[in-house]
């Protein structure tokens, strides 16, 4: 499993960030098993999702990106999710606190833990394919299927759908 990370100039319209966060993933791809960028293909799936075949292989993939920072992980073992927020943020998150508060969110007092529970719940929801609404309104279960990195004031959080005996740290990247 492997992590690469970018930080784009600022300006960039969202659909230009998200289509740099689906190059990050393909050069990554190709830097880190030796293929042609030519047989690594990006598409989309019916939910929206990126779905990353290399050399007519399925490979599971994951991208996020917020403001100018782009993140993309790819697993050829297990699914993998991966979320970025940034920690500088200013939006008042408490409502969203409040309303989850006894389901995924239960005991997140500051806005770090928020965003820690946050990135995790979107990581989640995009490696299990569950709706985050349903991940919101459940208990958080602990797990060790996770890797959290701070990188210039993002966070970032990975989570891999396998057993966690099986689980092993990411190589995170800069492209």
């Amino acid at each position: 499993m492997v992590i690469g990370y970018r930080l784009l100039p600022y300006g960039l319209s969202r659909k230009e960030t998200s289509l740099e966060a689906g190059k990050l993933l393909k050069q990554l791809v190709a830097q880190e098993t030796g293929v042609s960028l030519a047989d690594v293909s990006l598409q989309k799936n019916d939910n929206g999702a990126p779905q990353l075949s290399v050399s007519g292989t399925n490979v599971y993939c994951s991208i996020s990106h917020k403001k100018n920072f782009v993140v993309a992980a790819y697993s050829a073992e297990y699914p993998i999710g991966v979320d970025v927020e940034s920690l500088e943020s200013n939006k008042d998150y408490s409502r969203i606190r409040e309303h989850y508060a006894d389901g995924f969110l239960k005991g997140m007092t500051t806005k770090e833990d928020f965003f820690y529970r946050w990135t995790l719940a979107e990581a989640y929801t995009k490696a299990s394919g569950r709706p985050l609404l349903e991940v919101l309104a459940q208990p958080f279960e602990p797990t060790e299927n996770l890797h959290y990195t701070t990188i210039s004031n993002f966070l970032v959080c990975t989570y891999v759908d396998t057993n966690k005996d099986k689980f092993q740290r990411p190589k995170v990247i800069l492209l």
